[in-house]
């Protein structure tokens, strides 16, 4: 009687396994759902940088023009220049986050030189 409540005991765990296997499949599509949520706050970390950059490059601009005026005793023609100067960094800024090229200096230097670097050696490989 003790084999057959063995064998029993095998035949339920094997079941259960099945059972196991077949619920997380059936729970596969629901991670994917996971991964829109976490797709969805990388995109507003992105918009809210995108905004900070922008404004900070028009308030930068225009308090450095603002502040020139004052010591200058000119007529905010500066202050109207940097503004604009503000704003295309500001721009700049946003084009760098948005393309990646705000990396670390020489990034995609090295990007193609190793890329470049395995096509010769795979050039080399075919030849040989």
């Amino acid at each position: 009687m003790a084999k057959k409540d063995t064998s029993d005991n095998k035949a339920k765990a094997a079941s259960l396994s099945e059972r196991i296997r077949q619920l997380e499949e059936s729970q596969e599509p629901a991670r994917h759902n996971n991964s829109r949520a976490a797709m969805s706050s990388n995109g507003l970390a992105m918009a809210g940088r995108v905004t900070t950059e922008l404004v900070a490059g028009l308030v930068v601009g225009t308090g450095v023009g603002w502040a020139l005026d004052q010591w200058l005793g000119t007529t905010p023609i500066l202050m109207v220049v940097m503004f604009f100067l503000g704003a295309a960094a500001g721009m700049m800024n946003v084009w760098r986050a948005l393309t990646g090229r705000g990396m670390a200096a020489g990034f995609f230097d090295e990007k193609r030189q190793a890329s470049s670097d395995e096509q010769t050696s795979d050039e080399k490989s075919r030849s040989d």
